[in-house]
């Protein structure tokens, strides 16, 4: 038999496979029965393909638009489903819970053994008790004064922008801010990004790139498995992917510190230049059960971490001043609090976490932005546990990933009336605690995210402080310009969001 021959047998029975395996998984799969895509039915890969590469992040209003038309349950894959209902993510996600992550999903967009992607719960309980006392109320407390000193310096630029009346990259100033807060807190010293002229910092840049590369993990899964199975040096040459750039940045920040930590006896090294996080990951005694991570291991949760806590909370921060400024009774009734809490305009130390925790509308302000903005917006796969699950009715079999997305359960109509509006005045009313449990942009039960006090803290401060001491108007900057696809986090489509500021007089 020649070659051709051969090869075209072979050719012809992977495609019969194909077919057969095609046709079982969309008519005769235990998931037939629900709605959705039949390309998505056959195969994941190419579903995932079309909607996140070639057509950039745009799977999960894909995802929206199958929901509108077939309810709230849909099949996104093989053996995943899509579940836009709060009740059934309150259920899967309660503490107590045997629903896992899928390891087939993070082990693409995460670290595995990290914090965040991290599927095994035991493992993950250690990890999290040894974390937790780093971004706990209390510690947050003892940070604030730094977030203060760091919002302090950004409204010290924005006092130069506002004199000469020059327009500010509020993207990239608002991602300064939150680097250099979340750098301090993991390498012991911020950055700098505060400093440079235009805000930016490699650091910044590296994560950026990462995202930008987005779903390319999932889409190409195959050549993601094999790229990732080869020595690191090979990969960079072959596969230069940025987040391993990352990774090689954030080893040298690591190294550097515990350099320094080591060279230093205790009296000489400055408390204020301590990482506790890296403190607490290499210290054996930090959990019953935990074993310290090797360096690289150690540089991975570092940037698992690095990314959380600049870009979500940096990326609510762009969406929430920009909805502030585009609804003027917002606005009026935001500064008319700042204003009677600090009526003396002088006092600037007094805008402090402390004294803006208690204010009940930016309270209700930064709920609605946390509500609208859901920074991590898209597909968060829990795995059914070897006993099925019973959902409306019907049995889903062990194995199969139930998808939510925060972005979809944050304007959910059940919950949220006219969802879309950016409204805080829904956070008023006598029933709010409802809202409050149905908030998923934290996420919830034991995989909650481990920063949240430390993004209300900086959002308390810098918008309290933004709005009290500027008059803000939105510069060459439309609603065109804030639309955004999935990226794992949101990626922003147009020019970035620029404000001009005026200072206020006392």
């Amino acid at each position: 038999m020649s070659a051709v021959k051969t090869l075209l047998m072979v050719v012809g029975l992977y495609l019969a496979y194909w077919t057969v395996r095609a046709i079982y998984r969309i008519y005769f799969h235990p998931l037939s029965r629900y709605p959705g895509s039949k390309i998505a039915a056959a195969s994941s890969a190419w579903y995932e393909w079309y909607w996140n590469f070639h057509r950039t992040g745009e799977l999960l209003f894909e995802i929206e638009r199958q929901h509108q038309r077939h309810g709230p349950v849909i099949r996104i894959g093989p053996e995943d489903l899509h579940v836009n209902d709060p009740e059934i993510f309150q259920d899967v996600t309660r503490v107590g819970s045997r629903f896992l992550k899928d390891a087939k999903f993070y082990n693409f967009i995460t670290f595995p053994g990290t914090s965040i992607g991290e599927t095994d719960p035991v493992a993950h309980r250690i990890r999290r008790q040894v974390l937790t006392p780093a971004f706990s109320p209390n510690r947050v407390q003892e940070l604030a004064p730094f977030v203060k000193k760091q919002a302090d310096k950004l409204m010290s630029r924005f006092k130069v922008f506002a004199t000469s009346s020059t327009p500010v990259n509020f993207n990239a100033a608002s991602k300064a801010f939150t680097m250099d807060v979340i750098s301090k807190i993991l390498f012991g010293q911020e950055v700098g990004c505060l400093d440079e002229k235009d805000f930016r910092n490699d650091f910044v840049r590296y994560i950026r790139e990462a995202f930008e590369m987005g779903w390319t993990a999932t889409a190409f899964p195959t050549l993601t498995k094999f790229s990732l199975s080869i020595p690191v040096w090979i990969s960079k040459k072959i596969f230069p992917i940025p987040i391993m750039i990352f990774k090689e940045k954030c080893m040298d920040l690591v190294d550097s510190y515990l350099e320094r930590r080591n060279n230093s006896s205790p009296e000489s090294f400055p408390e204020d230049t301590m990482s506790v996080v890296i403190d607490m990951v290499i210290d054996p005694a930090a959990a019953k059960g935990h074993i310290v991570p090797t360096s690289d291991q150690l540089s991975e949760e570092i940037i698992m971490l690095l990314s959380a806590g600049n870009d979500t909370t940096s990326d609510a921060l762009i969406i929430g001043i920009y909805q502030i400024c585009r609804h003027p009774e917002v606005l009026g009734r935001l500064e008319d609090e700042l204003t009677k809490a600090f009526p003396n305009i002088e006092d600037t130390d007094a805008i402090n976490y402390e004294n803006t925790k208690d204010l009940s509308f930016l309270n209700a302000v930064i709920k609605e932005i946390l509500r609208i903005s859901n920074p991590l917006p898209g597909r968060l796969p829990r795995v059914v546990p070897h006993d099925g699950y019973k959902m409306y009715e019907h049995h889903v079999p062990a194995g199969t990933a139930l998808n939510f997305s925060i972005h979809l359960l944050n304007r959910h109509p059940d919950i949220w009336s006219n969802p879309t509006h950016f409204n805080p005045d829904r956070w008023l009313q006598p029933d709010s605690t409802k809202l409050d449990k149905h908030m998923a942009t934290f996420y919830n039960g034991t995989r909650q995210c481990l920063g949240k006090h430390l993004a209300w803290c900086e959002m308390y401060i810098i918008i309290a402080n933004l709005f009290r001491r500027f008059h803000l108007t939105i510069h060459d900057t439309t609603d065109a310009d804030m639309a955004w696809v999935d990226l794992l986090l949101v990626h922003f489509q147009g020019k970035p969001f620029q404000l001009l500021l005026m200072q206020k007089e006392s």
